[in-house]
């Protein structure tokens, strides 16, 4: 193994499942990212594994790309890696097969799929990438039917924004090739812009490009390269919903779309049992209790009697709600114990927290609890 690759281990599944028949395509999950914007929320958990709507945003991925036909994965792991791998294993609990990448160094997007390109090739044909913490409702077949009719090296998936200040904006030619690429536009006046929604589809011969070993981003390298050359490189418009969850604002957003069903939650697991209300089968709700829409409940969690959970609350599993305690246009992660009479207003509260507050509320505030 040559220096440059050093600190990189291919780790294979203990079981691995044969694609459907005629299900070819393979794909990458890139989850290597410290998601340091989504701080101090990915202090207490990876970013693959925040969840939304009770379900963790890379489970999220994994069944779109299943329903897809795509059952077999490459992930790439660096920070809280063990997380990622403890709770997806194999791949097996979720119908896939999950080959994993561990990376003591990251070598950036393009870098990472390149060392995982000998996987992804097989049977030397089209492969897609997507990033760990998307949240997309993207008609991914007619993606690959628009790839395949150009004859693409690579599609990007592209969305629709008012602000493209964050973000790469892509321009086009009549038949969607892109012909050249405006990073991070300062004081943009030309409406509503389509920019990289982080959905790749590539051919061998893009990745191929990338050297070995090498750190290399796609976005800032490997793309901007090859339509400088004149290469096939594709962009597919969709105005469906996007999110990539890059910042605590916008992690907001999504459990809000996705409590009013604006965003996918693939099977998910809640069951909405008065409209706007979304309780799972397993939680147990004092007769007493209020829920108001928009509201959700997770899987064994406790609320107890004349308790309120309203105005775009969403419980995660194992919670206990204590008897009279309001929570009110928050988000409780996992096993969060809340005292009687509390009051959370504006909260996000991650794994393991107790909170005893009865004297006063709490208000817009995170809660970390220690790992």
């Amino acid at each position: 193994m040559s220096s440059s690759t050093r600190g990189s281990e291919r780790i294979k599944p203990t079981k691995y499942l044969s694609p459907q028949e005629g299900e070819r395509m393979r794909g990458m999950i890139m989850a290597a990212g410290e998601g340091t914007r989504l701080r101090p929320l990915t202090y207490a958990r990876p970013k693959a594994l925040v969840p939304v709507m009770t379900v963790p945003i890379m489970e999220n991925i994994v069944k779109w790309l299943k329903k897809h036909g795509i059952t077999e994965l490459a992930v790439n792991l660096h920070y809280l890696g063990n997380d990622i791998e403890n709770y997806f294993g194999d791949g097996s609990k979720f119908g896939v097969s999950i080959t994993y990448l561990r990376e003591e160094q990251p070598h950036g997007t393009a870098g990472a799929v390149r060392l995982m390109s000998d996987f992804l090739c097989e049977p030397n044909d089209t492969f897609l990438v997507i990033g760990c913490d998307e949240l997309i409702d993207l008609d991914l077949d007619a993606m690959i039917r628009f790839h395949k009719e150009r004859n693409a090296l690579v599609t990007i998936s592209l969305a629709w924004v008012d602000d493209p200040s964050e973000f790469g904006v892509a321009q086009l030619d009549g038949d969607g090739r892109i012909i050249g690429f405006v990073e991070k536009p300062k004081n943009w006046t030309g409406g509503r812009a389509l920019v990289n929604s982080g959905v790749y589809l590539l051919e061998p011969d893009a990745i191929k490009r990338v050297p070995y070993g090498s750190t290399y981003d796609f976005g800032k390298q490997l793309f901007p390269e090859l339509v400088a050359e004149g290469a096939p490189i594709y962009g597919f418009a969709s105005d469906g919903y996007w999110n990539d969850i890059g910042h605590i604002g916008n992690y907001w957003e999504a459990n809000q779309s996705a409590l009013t069903k604006k965003a996918p939650i693939h099977d998910c697991p809640l069951v909405e049992v008065k409209p706007g209300i979304f309780v799972h089968p397993t939680a147990q709700i004092a007769e007493s209790a209020y829920l108001e829409a928009p509201c959700a409940v997770g899987a064994h969690t406790v609320i107890e009697a004349n308790a309120c959970v309203r105005n775009g609350s969403i419980i995660g599993d194992h919670c206990v709600i204590g008897s009279g305690a309001v929570i009110d246009n928050s988000i409780l992660w996992s096993r969060v114990m809340v005292s009687p009479k509390a009051v959370l207003q504006g909260c996000i509260v991650t794994d393991k927290c107790i909170v005893h507050a009865p004297d006063e509320p709490v208000r817009k505030a995170i809660l970390v609890g220690r790992r």
